[in-house]
């Protein structure tokens, strides 16, 4: 019936849904009322919210727009559709924006019904219409910055770019290194290692033989055994050596001129108009651009300073840099003298630890000069590591790189020998002339170490270092050799002075040093470290039940009699008795 009365013209309207249960008769009034509202809304407000459509009857908003408005320039966004007249105001912001040099938030040009969403992909359709070249950024979904806003907050850091760059080339030139000095530091980190490994073949090469020579007599399994057990223990100390050179190679450092919370304080400071999301994103935006004109200035200044090196001053420096490498090599001497006198095994560790102290300071020193020639060196030698060594080494010229690597993997040896010779070549290369002292100067340096030792004594009353003072000045008073030890070597040097100092002394020595072990081994149990952080004390005196204030007292009573051993000496030796 409802289709005979449309169809005849009793009504006026259309069915929706055809023959279906749920079909619906709109009325042409209805129609037109709605799209007429709807037309009106377009015109005065821009655009159209699709939820709005819904709620007028209209299931299907999209396509209702598309058919309604098949001739108007509709963009289609998340939750509304715009008109064109919307789209001209927000081009002509951003325009104006770029034109302009700054930046703009569209949001607020919006009307309140726009979610962020639908502004972000507005401007996102509106710049794939622009020139690339005039193209502005968009920060935090909304904000429009032009290129020159961008630019402008750079330059905002030039100055202190400047001023940071001058002082890193003053204090630590050794970091102002490109990334072809760094692949050379990891290739020479390289053969650095095949070194070792070619050496810990000879010396097992070495050692089977030695083993297989002694299989035709008596006992040879068991030095065979002797002989793995020794390997054994310096393995260890060879493969920390190679991870300490493998750690090295991997800790290069980045040249950074900020972090972003720096970067984001400054342009907060400078720019407080801007909201906190725009800082936090621009701030992003800027660190990798500001990190590279960094490096740029860096590599200026350094190049600009190079230059200006003064010839008197560099004759200065030859002339201190000959007398402190002379007396860090008379030193090493001496003490290797003192060294020599005890075991293989004790003769090895004092070696390492000379090694690791003095010798590395004599390396530094060198390293440090000449690394000056091209404005590497740092301000403290002492505090070059052997990551820095690497870094210099690569970029020292190949006649001053071979000396200086020889003298490097010097260092990660045990020989004392080899190290006073590598250093006579690199001496040559820097024009240093290492005489031997006479025997007159080496008296004079060695009652000049004893002095200080005492000295030292005079001014401690911390039992295990008035412990350690006193074995290494006794031995010195007994041998006329200067010592120089590491804690852990101390019962190796009481040891040694059962034959060369009194009996009551040695006894008052052995006495204080199982008091000494045992507020050690306290210490330690109450730090929670246990008895390993000990090493070798251990095997001195077993850990049992001890009463904590009684040592105390006893170190107390016993300290002043123990120092008496060498501020007041009765006698320096049996030899001299």
């Amino acid at each position: 019936f409802l289709e005979e009365f449309i169809s005849s013209g009793r009504l006026n309207g259309a069915v929706i849904g055809g023959r279906q249960d749920k079909a619906v008769y709109i009325p042409d009034i209805y129609s037109r009322t709605q799209n007429n509202w709807v037309d009106s809304f377009l015109k005065q407000n821009g655009y159209l919210e699709f939820d709005t459509l819904c709620r007028l009857g209209i299931p299907d908003p999209v396509n209702y727009i598309k058919k309604r408005y098949k001739s108007a320039s509709m963009t289609t966004l998340k939750a509304v559709c715009v008109g064109q007249t919307i789209v001209d105001q927000v081009e002509a912001s951003v325009e104006e924006a770029i034109r302009s040099g700054t930046w703009m938030d569209v949001q607020p040009l919006l009307p309140s019904s726009f979610s962020v969403e639908d502004a972000s992909i507005l401007l996102q359709q509106m710049m794939r219409t622009m020139q690339k070249h005039s193209a502005p950024r968009i920060f935090g979904d909304t904000i429009v910055v032009s290129e020159q806003f961008i630019g402008s907050c750079v330059s905002l850091f030039e100055q202190m770019m400047q001023h940071k760059a001058e002082k890193e080339v003053q204090n630590n030139h050794a970091h102002v290194l490109t990334e072809e000095d760094l692949k050379q530091a990891a290739i020479i980190a390289e053969s650095m290692i095949s070194v070792k490994k070619d050496r810990r073949e000879d010396r097992k090469k070495r050692a089977s033989d030695g083993a297989g020579s002694l299989r035709a007599g008596g006992g040879g399994n068991a030095r065979e055994i002797k002989i793995r057990k020794n390997k054994k223990k310096g393995k260890r100390d060879d493969d920390s050596d190679e991870e300490t050179s493998a750690t090295s190679k991997h800790k290069q450092k980045e040249i950074l001129f900020m972090a972003q919370e720096e970067i984001e304080g400054i342009l907060r400071n400078q720019l407080q108009e801007c909201p906190e999301e725009l800082i936090s994103e621009l701030a992003e935006h800027l660190i990798r651009p500001l990190n590279k004109s960094y490096r740029e200035v860096l590599h200026s200044v350094f190049v600009s300073t190079a230059t200006s090196a003064s010839g008197v001053n560099r004759k200065k420096t030859v002339k201190e840099l000959q007398e402190e490498v002379l007396n860090f090599h008379n030193n090493v001497r001496l003490f290797e003298k003192g060294a020599k006198l005890f075991p293989d095994d004790t003769h090895v560790q004092l070696g390492k630890h000379l090694l690791k102290t003095m010798c590395t300071d004599i390396s530094n020193l060198l390293f440090n000069f000449l690394a000056g020639d091209l404005m590497m060196a740092v301000e403290t030698y002492t505090t070059i590591t052997p990551e820095l060594r690497l870094k210099m080494l690569a970029k020292l010229p190949e006649e001053t790189r071979g000396p200086l690597t020889k003298l490097h993997n010097a260092l990660s040896g045990k020989s004392i020998e080899e190290f006073l010779t590598t250093l006579d070549g690199v001496a040559e290369v820097c024009g240093i002339m290492l005489k031997k002292g006479d025997k007159k100067k080496e008296r004079q340096v060695i009652f000049q170490h004893r002095q200080a030792l005492l000295e030292q004594v005079r001014g401690t009353e911390d039992p295990a270092l008035v412990l350690h003072l006193t074995s290494v000045l006794l031995f010195q008073l007994s041998t006329h050799h200067m010592l120089h030890a590491p804690g852990r070597c101390v019962p190796q040097i009481i040891t040694f002075l059962i034959t060369k100092i009194p009996e009551d002394q040695y006894k008052l020595l052995l006495k204080y040093q199982g008091l000494v072990v045992k507020q050690l081994v306290g210490q330690h149990n109450k730090a929670g470290q246990g008895d390993d952080a000990l090493g070798e004390c251990n095997s001195i005196e077993k850990k049992g039940e001890y009463d904590v204030e009684t040592v105390r007292k006893e170190l107390q009573e016993l300290t002043p009699m123990v120092k008496d051993l060498v501020l007041k000496p009765r006698k320096t030796s049996l030899t001299e008795e």
